[in-house]
């Protein structure tokens, strides 16, 4: 028979601290947003110097080469679900014509017209300075600029209002000689001289009215569709060839210094109410500074691990991406797996191959029939370089599924579509079509 009593049990629990929910944080800031707290807490905390940012990155603790993995160690598949992808924008429809118009060779220098761009659409620098600047002939650059002024939204990637309003009506198929006549005259116009504009186009009232109707149907500014493009990216980690592997480093440009005031420390006696205050202030700057130490050596060993893993992308590019998961990079490093997750978060590396966000490298696992393992991020890169040079020769999921299969990627043509759509690539009947107009 049980007797009524009291059973002692043991648990476990974190409990969260203000020092702990403050490196928590750190760990999930930005290089921007870090820089900015610690001005912030500097201002309000008389312990604190704040001191200018370092003006080189700071080297690992360790000079280490980093070489591939056994490449039977990291072979598990992932199930965990790959993030959405955002919706495009008008600007990601106009770069993805561009692929489509442009041949891959002659890219950079258009992505160059369309980052010269003023808000109203307008290219505000003449071609011959351009082609100066990026060391290509001008009449190729005016070529190509005339192509862009024709993609939708049409006009451009102009030099006047002339010539932004001709490019809708040319795509309309309306720029008729009298038309061009009216646009040639837009003086005329803006001072409603009709009777001289009428003598120059040769029309009558109706038919004057009617193209003047037309040209206010046409967007003199196209450009106020487009967002600004992003800032540049600030690095959080470096990594560059050393001897026959990789060195990492930590960037520390952006980032302001900050040390205690020793001298007003050393004043601290605890015997009054204002020592008291500032003994308080020590403790919180004493956390900070462990903190911030605490998250550079975080960021360096989860670095550390994700390069070693991926030292075949820094060699030879995004098809090389190998299959990983946070929780084998949290089992590498013995930090939990959430830690994994916020030292991610929003953070870049500057590569061999550009910078890119650390997240790049965490990719669900393909497993083909031999039992080897490709990474979802090599595939869909692939895939996106397979549609930029079809040409005209547009593919459909089908042959992309057949070229991938073919160059080794065990793929179905639903993972295909899938990808295609997450990608923000267009159907084939689409890119057709837009071959077409273009």
């Amino acid at each position: 028979m049980l007797v009524p009593g009291l059973i002692q049990r043991q648990s476990q629990s974190l409990v969260m601290t203000p020092q702990l929910r403050q490196a928590i944080a750190l760990l999930q800031y930005t290089q921007t947003d870090l820089a900015q707290h610690l001005r912030q807490v500097c201002e309000t905390n008389p312990l604190l110097i704040l001191e200018p940012g370092d003006t080189a990155p700071e080297a690992a603790p360790t000079s280490e080469d980093f070489h591939d993995d056994d490449p039977d160690r990291f072979t598990t598949a992932s199930d965990r679900p790959e993030a959405a992808a955002p919706l495009p924008s008008d600007r990601d429809e106009l770069i993805l014509q561009i692929r489509h118009s442009i041949p891959p060779e002659e890219q950079h220098a258009a992505f160059h017209l369309l980052d010269s761009l003023d808000e109203t659409g307008r290219l505000p620098v003449s071609v011959t300075d351009l082609a100066a600047e990026l060391g290509v002939d001008a009449p190729k650059l005016e070529a190509i600029r005339q192509t862009l002024m024709h993609l939708e939204p049409a006009g451009l990637f102009a030099r006047s209002l002339e010539e932004c309003l001709a490019a809708q009506l040319r795509v309309r198929n309306r720029l008729d000689p009298a038309m061009q006549t009216l646009l040639d005259n837009l003086d005329l116009l803006a001072r409603r001289d009709w009777r001289r504009l009428r003598e120059k186009c040769a029309l009558d009232q109706d038919d004057l009215l009617d193209m003047l109707a037309e040209i206010q149907a046409l967007d003199p500014r196209p450009g106020l569709s487009l967002p600004p493009p992003a800032p540049p990216v600030e690095p959080d980690l470096i990594v560059r060839p050393n001897g026959t592997g990789f060195r990492l480093t930590l960037n520390t440009r952006l980032l302001p210094a900050i040390r205690l005031d020793d001298t007003l420390r050393a004043q601290i006696d605890g015997h009054t109410e204002a020592s008291r205050r500032l003994l308080a202030y020590a403790g919180e700057a004493t956390a900070l500074i462990r903190a911030l130490h605490s998250r550079k050596q975080s960021l360096l060993t989860v670095g550390r691990a994700i390069v070693q893993h991926q030292a075949a992308f820094l060699r030879d590019g995004p098809t090389a991406l190998r299959p990983l998961t946070m929780r084998e990079i949290a089992e590498r490093t013995e930090l939990h797996e959430s830690t994994i997750s916020r030292i991610v978060s929003s953070k870049y590396i500057d590569t061999p191959r550009g910078t890119v966000p650390l997240k790049l490298f965490f990719s669900t696992a393909l497993t083909s029939e031999d039992g080897t393992t490709q990474s979802a991020h090599a595939i869909q890169h692939r895939l996106q370089a397979l549609v930029a040079a079809e040409g005209d020769n547009v593919l459909s999921d089908d042959a992309l599924t057949a070229l991938l299969q073919k160059e080794g990627f065990s793929i179905q043509r639903r993972t295909v579509a899938k990808y295609r759509e997450g990608l923000g690539i267009a159907k084939s009947s689409q890119r057709k079509r837009l071959r077409r107009t273009s």
